[in-house]
Order: C-alpha cells, then sequence, then structure tokens
C-alpha cells in the first residue's frame, strides 16, 4: 500500500531462522571468544540454569528488537534437551500468544547437542512436538554419525507429523562435513517436497563445483529450501547463494544467534542482515538486489503462519521507496502502525 510518493507501507520483514531462546544472553554474561566447541560448553553451562521466565524475558527482548525494526515473521529454533528440558518451549509457546497481534512466531523444536550426548533429548523432542504447531530441527554436526543423525529427526518427524523440518546443515563450511546431499535425498525418499529446510549449507562453498552442481540439482528435484544467515560469515564462507537463486531455489534470510556466545551482536534488523549478505557476495545490480529484498520478505510457506501473517494487524511503513536506499542505509521503519479497516 503506497502512503506517499517516497514511502510505501507492507506487511514487514520475515525472519526466518532466528534463536530467541538464547537471544540476549550478552552483555548479561561477558563474551569471550573462543572456538565454537568451548563456546558450546559455556553454552550448556549456562542453559542449566534457564528458568521459563528468564527464557521469557530475554526473547522478549529480542522480539522487541525486531519488531522495532519491521519484521512481522520470525521462525525460531528452540533448544531441547535434559538441560534444559521443555522449558523453552513452554516460553517461546506464551511469547507466541501474548504477540499474536503483532508478530507470527513459528517455532522449532531444535536437538542442539545431538542424540548421543543427550539419548533423552529424543523423547523430549517427541514431547514438544505435541505441545502445539511445532516443527523439528536437527544439526549435522551435533552427533559423530551425521547420516543417522539426519533419519533420526526425519523419523521423528513423520512419526509426529512435524509440520517442518529444518536442519543446521554443514555448519562447519569443510567438504568433509558435506551432507547436504543426504538431506535432499532423505526429502525425496520420503516424499516431504516443500517441508524441509536447509540452513546455513556453508560446506556447499568450499567443495568442488561439480559437487556443488551435482548437489545443487538434487536440492532442487527434492524441494528444498535453503536459509542463509550472513553472519556466519565471521568464522566461515558463505553458501553459494547466487547459484542457488540461479536454479529456481527458494532463500530466505535468518538472523541466526542474537546476542548470545556465539554472536554478541545481532540488532533483529533484517535490513542489516541483507545489506551484509549484499556486501559480501556482490549482489549490486538492480535486479539482484530485488532478489535480496525477496529473500527477506517472502510470506511463509506454512499455510496458517501464512494465513495468520494476512490477518495481522500491523502494517509496517518505510520511509523510501526505493530498494537501494533499504539496502545503503538499513533504516528503521517511519512508522509501525495498525492495519486499516478492511
Amino acid at each position: 500500500m503506497k502512503v506517499s510518493n517516497k514511502a510505501w507501507a507492507m506487511s514487514g520483514f520475515s525472519n526466518e531462522h532466528a534463536h530467541l531462546d538464547k537471544g540476549v544472553l550478552v552483555p548479561g554474561v561477558s563474551y569471550e571468544d573462543a572456538p565454537a566447541p568451548v563456546r558450546g560448553e559455556w553454552t550448556r553451562g549456562l542453559k542449566a540454569q534457564f528458568t521459563k521466565e528468564d527464557i521469557y524475558a530475554r526473547a522478549e527482548q529480542a522480539l522487541l528488537n525486531m519488531l522495532s525494526y519491521g519484521t512481522t515473521y520470525v521462525r525460531t529454533h528452540v533448544d531441547v534437551d535434559p538441560l534444559v528440558g521443555l522449558k523453552g518451549i513452554e516460553a517461546i509457546l506464551e511469547l507466541k500468544q501474548n504477540y499474536a497481534k503483532d508478530i507470527i512466531i513459528d517455532i522449532t523444536a531444535f536437538n542442539q547437542e545431538g542424540f548421543e550426548r543427550f539419548p533423552e533429548t529424543e523423547h523430549l523432542l517427541a514431547e514438544a512436538l505435541k505441545m502445539g504447531r511445532v516443527g523439528i530441527g536437527g544439526h549435522t554436526l551435533t552427533d559423530p554419525d551425521g547420516v543417522k543423525h539426519i533419519q533420526r529427526v526425519f523419523d521423528l518427524a513423520e512419526k509426529f507429523d512435524a509440520p517442518w523440518i529444518e536442519f543446521h546443515t554443514d555448519e562447519s563450511g569443510k567438504p568433509e562435513h558435506f551432507l547436504l546431499p543426504n538431506i535432499a535425498e532423505e526429502t525425496k525418499q520420503r516424499g516431504l517436497r516443500g517441508k524441509v529446510y536447509a540452513i546455513h549449507c556453508n560446506s556447499l562453498a568450499n567443495v568442488s563445483d561439480e559437487q556443488a552442481k551435482a548437489a545443487i540439482e538434487q536440492v532442487v528435484e527434492a524441494g528444498l529450501h535453503v536459509i542463509v544467515c550472513p553472519t556466519a560469515i565471521a568464522t566461515r564462507a558463505i553458501t553459494r547463494t547466487k547459484e542457488l537463486l540461479k536454479s529456481g531455489v527458494r532463500i530466505t534470510l535468518g538472523s541466526d544467534n542474537m546476542g548470545d556466545l556465539f554472536n554478541p551482536l545481532g540488532s533483529g534488523n533484517m535490513l542489516n542482515y541483507a545489506q551484509m549478505l549484499t556486501y559480501i557476495q556482490r549482489f549490486y545490480e538492480p535486479n539482484e538486489m530485488q532478489f535480496i529484498l525477496e529473500m527477506i520478505t517472502q510470506k511463509p510457506l506454512d499455510d496458517q503462519a501464512s494465513v495468520a501473517l494476512e490477518q495481522l494487524s500491523v502494517q509496517v511503513v518505510y520511509e523510501t521507496d526505493r530498494i537501494h536506499e533499504l539496502l545503503a542505509h538499513a533504516p528503521k521503519p517511519l512508522a509501525i502502525l495498525p492495519q486499516p479497516e478492511r
């Protein structure tokens, strides 16, 4: 809806990958740079101390940041394991209900720690999938056997009819951790086209061109979706975004961590992340900038979330209608207003 010669209103931005339950740990906890496994161990120590109230308060702060920058849809992973139990799911479900008039929140029950480290996680994930419209998420690096991890997540998803499945995919960026083709194959064999998301896909950037081409063909054939998190550039290469786009893969962006021991920053401003990817991979041509904007304005694929977003009672007004200005300056919205009566 156009509101002036320079400004226009829309339903806002989509953030398709976040970690609200671990948001805003920093500056409350001092950040110290260290290898990822070390920071993972520190995070496990903190998770064991989380309360539902603590998770809710920090997640709300992160969510308010997103709202102030015009986000109206977020899909967040929520850790489920014996350290934190189901407290995170409970807190984010409550947050979802309390902010339903401002933003649509989808929840993915996430196996961050692996099945082998905490075997009880399988039961907890099953319980989480019974608590509402909750998807399931895995991580291809958290168990020694990544292929088996992928299969177990798919098994749970099918058993409990999870509405979507997501994987932190090949996050190390190392060619030896390249399991994107396995996810694509499982998706195809199980007939789950359109329901599976691969997040990061960093190793795709570092395998040979021949391997990458074959994998992208598998992704297309399986109907797999890819979520890029540009902040990953801090420690590893970003995936082959342009090649995936040219092949017709649906690509969206996520904030990933916001103010935790993996990223002490994280504004929640989707234009910041879009700007970052624009710089990193030189999306400078007008049509490429349009692609970038589409990555952060695509409607969610889940039917319930899409309908809810259409009915959302807010509109976000930006002071410019030029994509170049949005990506160059990453401005805050001019206003966030109630939807006009229909």
